[in-house]
């Protein structure tokens, strides 16, 4: 796995170039305006052009064909749009210069319909016409759609992006107004305790939210949520304004073109100069996907009587696309760390892979296990890619690996591997520079060395149109690959460019021709493939990722909210490494408020060296409460003080004390963990107990169980032992010794006779 920090350095960005500022961030920072310094205002437009359903009332401004204010008109809630009386900015490339000006631009014609208005503009530069195109905005309900539209480029012109970075904004003075937004998990700043900023960009992408492009506004009465639904558009979200005269704005970067005089951080080797710059051959990559974004008008969705964030939040995922799979939802999922280059010796050999899959599966009482192997091929871990005829040899090679893999299902675990389609190595057999991406300035892409060799970044859409294809039919076939695969960095970088003059390729085309088309190709062969980092654009595509974006300090001073778990709750499952989350983590309970906060499951890798009783209580305090917490909506959040309330559908909930480092879990009204405990049920036959400390617990016994045929077994690697108990007024009580997994059966004399025979 490729862990990445999402944050660009300050010494880096304080290096770029002003083409490179504008190719990562111009449009949330090119509106700024000294601390305390009043704002200017949009005047109320001469010829103002209207919008209108029976939901909504769009009034935009004629010559700059911007938004001058929305009126909700059920709730007669009112928002501004563009507040500053700012045009639309356009960038350009002069390509015989091979300059990148911004250029404002006011509308030349307008058309209308009753559900649409086209905003025509003309750019030009040193007297020259350059560029035109029309911004749309459609209304239908209660939704605006922005897109643009019928792009024309004169010779030696090109259109870069168009900058719209305050489609609708708030005031202080509006009443109880608020901002929020969920890239890192979900921040939510009250307006009036608001800093002055902007969302910074990201270190690789610029102002693009690659995993949760959503955006609020909002006060008491009624919200406005944009969503930027093309892939390689940026988003905007920015406060602005002196105590008691604040202004909170959202919009967006329609992007058209990779700006190629842009500088860009290709993630080398940490302290070197991570940037590498376009030159006057960089080509300016089209984009390839129409440019969108959607602005809804929303009040008490929940009908609970209050407008929040979460109405927002809530609304947002009634159209996220259903997870595609169920397949991970009981697993427990986990790599073992096989080998690399520089170990002295494996971290564990097929063989020793097998033992510890087999004490795995009896501290957990054979529930479903999905196994990755890393390091399985050639020399280990990142060696050998493309190319994976090989199986590594000092871990067992070939024979070994299919023994291992054949005999998964005798411990209920489904032993597959962790692949890699984004690295190359010119070492390996399969070593071709013309399936390598390239740099801006037109050299072959070199990456970092991650065990021992520097890898070439793969272009994804040119070699999924060549030995990609025969490279996925291999690996199923040859390695008898059944129901599950992990394809590692294939979706962190959702959008990854490719500026090979022969083979040009933006972002979106490495998606849809290049990482989509890896995920088809094993699908072919009844193989789903989970990966590594929450992306937006993998939303509906992959079903299990390892992990979730880490949470930071929000720019506004705001409070995190769980916005991204609220959303994509019934769209995607993902882990976190280490537990994450919002402060630094060094306990088992402090590792479980994240987890629980942000829905995530543990992300564990794991070698004969690791103590599994560490690994077993991941598995007890978080997976356990995960399989049953993480599908169900968050219906309420409740913040007071440093305690938070997630109330969950099935009369569920987590209450989390971040100040005592304290939680509990309720499922079903009955509750389930607490404080370094779990008592929960794992299915309709068993209970799961644990303990970090020597402790009595207890459990709720489900409804139709009989408390005369319950019993309480103690795991072990060696042999499973019964435990006394005692059962009265519907629960089962147990003396359990710290960190000594138990379960609790319905039909104990059935469990007895199974578990003491294995034994």
């Amino acid at each position: 796995m490729k862990e990445h920090s999402n944050k660009i350095h300050r010494r880096v960005f304080l290096k770029m170039s002003a083409a490179g500022l504008a190719a990562l961030a111009a449009s949330p920072l090119q509106f700024s305006w000294a601390e305390g310094a009043d704002l200017p205002t949009r005047n109320k437009p001469e010829k103002p052009v209207l919008l209108k359903s029976s939901d909504l009332e769009v009034t935009l401004d004629s010559k700059d064909g911007l938004p001058y204010g929305y009126k909700l008109l059920r709730s007669k809630a009112q928002f501004r749009g563009e507040d500053y009386g700012n045009k639309i900015r356009v960038t350009v490339c002069d390509r015989n210069q091979w300059k990148f000006l911004p250029v404002p631009v006011t509308a030349s014609t307008v058309k209308t319909t009753k559900s649409h208005a086209d905003f025509h503009f003309e750019a030009s530069q040193d007297g020259k016409p350059a560029v035109s195109f029309t911004v749309r905005y459609h209304l239908d309900g209660s939704t605006l759609t922005v897109t643009l539209e019928d792009v024309q480029e004169n010779e030696g012109f090109e259109l870069i992006e168009v900058a719209l970075p305050h489609l609708a904004t708030v005031r202080e003075e509006d009443g109880a107004a608020w901002l929020a937004h969920g890239e890192n998990g979900g921040n939510l700043a009250i307006l009036s305790q608001a800093k002055a900023g902007s969302l910074p960009p990201n270190r690789f992408w610029g102002n693009v939210l690659a995993s949760l492009p959503i955006v609020m506004i909002g006060t008491d009465r009624a919200i406005c949520v944009q969503e930027v639904t093309a892939f390689m558009d940026g988003t905007a979200l920015e406060v602005a304004g002196a105590d008691g005269h604040r202004r909170a704005s959202l919009g967006t970067t329609k992007t058209y073109r990779v700006n190629g005089s842009g500088c860009y951080d290709l993630n080398l080797d940490p302290g070197k100069n991570t940037l590498n710059c376009g030159t006057n051959h960089t080509p300016n990559l089209l984009i390839g996907q129409k440019s969108s974004c959607r602005l809804d008008f929303i009040t008490d969705v929940d009908v609970n009587g209050a407008v929040d964030w979460l109405d927002g939040a809530k609304f947002v995922r009634q159209h996220m696309p259903a997870i595609p799979t169920h397949y991970y939802d009981d697993k427990l999922a986990y790599g073992i760390h096989c080998d690399e280059p520089h170990f002295e010796k494996p971290g564990a050999t097929f063989e020793q892979a097998e033992g510890l899959i087999a004490k795995v599966a009896a501290l957990i009482d054979q529930s479903p296990q999905i196994v990755h192997l890393w390091g399985w091929q050639y020399r280990g871990k990142d060696t050998g890619y493309p190319a994976v005829a090989e199986v590594n040899q000092r871990v067992g090679g070939y024979d070994g690996l299919m023994h291992l893999m054949q005999q998964g299902p005798k411990y209920n675990c489904n032993v597959t591997f962790s692949d890699n389609y984004d690295d190359a190595y010119k070492s390996s057999p399969a070593w071709n520079p013309d399936i390598i991406a390239r740099r801006p300035d037109g050299e072959l892409w070199e990456s970092r060395n991650w065990t021992g060799e520097n890898s070439y970044i793969v272009g994804l859409a040119k070699y999924m149109k060549g030995p990609g294809l025969e490279r996925v039919r291999y690996t199923c076939e040859h390695y008898k690959l059944r129901e599950s695969t992990h394809v590692d960095v294939l979706s962190y970088y959702s959008i990854r460019n490719d500026w090979d003059p022969a083979h040009p390729a933006s972002g979106v085309k490495n998606l849809l021709e290049g990482r989509y088309k890896v995920l088809e190709e094993f699908a072919k062969y009844k193989v789903d493939v989970s990966s590594e980092a929450l992306r937006y654009a993998f939303i509906g595509k992959i079903s299990s990722f390892w992990y979730p974006p880490s949470p930071t300090p929000c720019p506004f001073g705001g409070k995190p909210i769980p916005m991204l778990a609220t959303i994509y709750r019934k769209s995607a499952t993902w882990g976190n490494a280490g537990g994450g989350g919002r402060r630094a983590t060094t306990t088992p309970a402090e590792r479980a408020l994240n987890l629980l906060f942000y829905n995530a499951s543990p992300h564990t890798f794991i070698t004969v060296d690791t103590d599994l009783r560490n690994f077993i209580e991941s598995y007890y305090l978080m997976w356990v409460p995960w399989f049953k917490l993480n599908h169900r909506n968050i219906e309420t959040f409740h913040r007071d003080g440093e305690r938070t309330i997630i109330g969950l559908e099935g009369n569920s909930k987590i209450d989390l004390d971040w100040a005592n480092k304290t939680y509990s879990v309720t499922l079903d009204g009955v509750e389930v963990a607490r404080d370094g405990s779990t008592f929960c049920p794992v299915d309709d036959e068993r209970i799961a107990l644990y303990s970090t400390t020597e402790k009595e617990l207890s459990a709720t016994l489900p409804s139709g169980w009989d408390a005369a045929k319950v019993a309480v077994i103690a795991l072990s690697t060696e042999k499973a032992m019964p435990l006394q108990a005692k059962t009265e007024n519907g629960k089962v009580t147990v003396s359990l010794p710290a960190q000594q997994p138990a379960m609790v059966y319905r039909d104990g004399e059935k469990a007895k006779k199974r578990l003491l025979s294995a034994g």
